[in-house]
């Protein structure tokens, strides 16, 4: 092989065993830094949906201070001050069913029914965060009155509550909202609306002092909540009716339970849920 032909043939063989040109990569896309509350966002899309319960912001915005509220039931709450002072506080206008247990009754209504629907109005408070304002006056056994008027109205439309006038004259608004939610059976109305639902009762013993106590009834076409006094003593358990007792007549009933037997290691036999 001459010399020509030689170098022709190294030159060939290098090129074999030489490594390919590099490809060209295209260039990263560039890195964008979110704003603070964009990021936030994204994270909490990116989250798990979380169940109405543990979503709960148990607050409401009090005189349009944010406030942690721990919801009693569907028409009371407390809120704890700096100071670790605990205030009670009663929603204006309108009551729920007692949430302590299964006393109340009408129509073809069972007392755990009702109790259930208690429990629901408890939960729907406790859902949302509501713009509520102090008011004048004392809600009773220490408490405060406010008013949540959106709360209010949610409850009374889905008939998770009725309308509760006592010192004052019912709002007319909260008056129609009620009868649309009879009229439409919603929620407690769904089997019929008493003409009068009783809202507490007292026994004559709680005072022994005085020769008169009384119990509280809700009218369901007025809505005012006016006193009936009697001189009874009722016992643990027994149950009080106003009107024709159900399911046949259109009055309501409601089981006396003495507020030291309604919670607790003394918890009266006939709050019991087995």
């Amino acid at each position: 092989m001459n010399k020509p032909t030689t170098a022709i043939f190294l030159l060939l063989l290098g090129s074999c065993f030489s490594s390919p040109p590099p490809v060209e990569q295209p260039a990263p896309p560039p890195v964008v830094e979110l704003p603070m509350a964009d990021q936030h966002a994204r994270i909490q899309a990116q989250a798990p949906t979380a169940t109405t319960s543990s979503a709960a912001p148990h607050k409401v915005i009090l005189d349009g201070v944010e406030t942690p509220a721990d919801w009693d039931d569907g028409d009371t709450f407390s809120v704890t001050g700096d100071d670790g002072e605990r205030t009670r506080m009663r929603l204006f206008g309108y009551n729920t069913l007692e949430s302590y247990g299964p006393v109340h009754r009408w129509g073809t209504w069972t007392p755990r029914e009702l109790y259930a629907l208690a429990k629901q109005a408890g939960e729907v408070a406790g859902s949302e965060e509501w713009s509520c304002s102090l008011r004048t006056g004392e809600g009773g056994y220490g408490r405060k009155i406010v008013d949540c008027p959106d709360l209010r109205h949610q409850l009374l439309a889905l008939g998770l509550a009725h309308v509760f006038a006592i010192d004052n004259e019912p709002d007319s608004a909260d008056l129609e909202t009620q009868q649309k939610a009879i009229a439409d059976g919603a929620g407690m109305w769904s089997k019929g609306a008493p003409a009068q639902l009783i809202t507490s009762l007292h026994s004559l013993d709680e005072k022994p002092d005085q020769s008169q106590t009384y119990n509280r009834v809700a009218s369901t076409t007025t809505g005012k909540a006016q006193e009936q006094p009697h001189s009874e003593t009722y016992t643990a358990c027994q149950e009080v009716c106003v009107g024709k007792a159900p399911p046949d007549g259109d009055g309501s009933c409601m089981v006396y339970v003495p507020f030291k037997q309604r919670y607790g290691e003394s918890r009266a036999d006939c709050l019991v849920m087995e």
